[in-house]
């Protein structure tokens, strides 16, 4: 298991911190083959990501993420 930390855009709306603006992408985070937890903090815009590296990697979630339409950076 590997888990890393991204910078994530749109987790909240602007003068939002309940995250309730993030809930789709996490879901989709969530849902994607190999990943076992999500763990956002919406103060910081970052997302902590365990999965597993024998199914995925770092750059697919990436590559994924940003193909619907999010901007995200592992840090």
């Amino acid at each position: 298991m590997a888990i890393k930390n991204y910078k994530m855009s749109g987790l909240t709306c602007e003068g939002c911190t309940c995250g309730h603006c993030g809930q789709p992408i996490l879901i989709y985070l969530r849902c994607l083959e190999g990943v076992s937890k999500v763990s956002p903090d919406f103060n910081l815009d970052t997302v902590l990501i365990e999965y597993d590296q024998n199914v995925t990697s770092s750059a697919d979630i990436i590559e994924l993420v940003q193909k619907r339409g999010f901007q995200i950076n592992e840090i």
